[in-house]
This record gives structure tokens, sequence and C-alpha cells, in this order.
């Protein structure tokens, strides 16, 4: 079987990161649902002091392992 990797390289920022939590389920979850504001304040704390000159650079690596169905095989 054949494997692809494709690498993902990107960028992001203290500000995007902290839009990306708020769009995922872990932002929501205890114990960060109980006091946001203070878990934000500390991620971008945080988050600032990690990046480069503003820049959180993110290396990533997709793969995929393309099959075929046997002739007549149906889901």
């Amino acid at each position: 079987m054949s494997e692809y990797r494709f690498p993902v390289t990107r960028s992001w920022t203290p500000k995007s990161v902290l839009g990306h939590l708020r769009t995922t389920s872990i932002a929501g979850a205890s114990p960060f649902a109980e006091r946001p504001a203070a878990f934000e304040e500390e991620a971008r704390t945080l988050l600032h002091e990690l990046a480069d000159d503003g820049s959180l650079p993110e290396e990533a690596r997709s793969t995929a392992l393309p099959a075929r169905r046997r002739a007549g095989e149906r889901r």
C-alpha cells in the first residue's frame, strides 16, 4: 500500500490561536468554562512569551493511505 505525506506549514499569531481555541470544544470544557476570562488572559500571556517576533510556527504532516474496494464490494 502506498503512503502519501503532505507537509503543512502555518504561521499563527497569539490572537489567531485564541480565536481558533474559541471555535473548539476544548475552550468550553471544564475547568476553562468556569473561568473563561482568566484562561484567555493566561493563554495570551503564554503565547506572547512563546511567539518569536509575534509568530508561532506550526509544522504538521497529513498522511493519506489510499485504498480500493475489491470489485463488487459494497458498504
